[in-house]
């Protein structure tokens, strides 16, 4: 039976994968978090001689030769993720979707900054000389805004 549900240690995230089983993986996190086997064979319900069948487990489904290898192994192979990375591409992925959520809606408004514009139409002659109708387009901005507006 393999894992299913993430384990979240003190400092570290216990996903599934490389076929181990819940508990086993409940001992990798406890081992990588600094806990003691004692403690570690305490909470998952197991003897502590039972606890070593299940750390040579591990290293064998993981590849490992050794506990800090294993530790290691554990890291490379995805099954393990530091929480501090996990928050930090937490908040990395919300910036980035409030990033496109900004972009979305200047494209949706046709203006590409929060600044408002004012359009005014005036008949006559141009600069150029030519007759018809032409546009002034003045960019209006900050607590004048609405003294501009008011007086259009």
């Amino acid at each position: 039976m393999q894992a299913e549900m993430e384990i979240y240690g003190e400092d570290v995230i216990g996903r599934p994968g490389q076929a181990l089983t819940p508990k086993e993986l409940r001992v990798l996190v406890g081992l990588a978090d600094g806990e003691t086997p004692s403690a570690i064979s305490q909470a998952v319900g197991i003897d502590t001689h039972v606890m070593r069948h299940f750390e040579a487990s591990i290293k064998r489904k993981l590849g490992a030769k050794s506990h800090p290898h294993m530790i290691s192994r554990g890291f490379t192979l995805g099954v393990l993720m530091p929480r501090a990375l996990s928050l930090l591409l937490a908040f990395l992925c919300a910036s980035e979707h409030m990033d496109d959520a900004n972009r979305n809606s200047a494209r949706r408004s046709g203006r590409a900054n929060p600044e408002s514009r004012l359009a005014r139409s005036i008949s006559g002659r141009s600069a150029s000389g030519a007759r018809g109708k032409s546009e002034s387009v003045f960019t209006i901005s900050g607590p004048d805004y609405a003294e501009v507006a008011r007086a259009a």
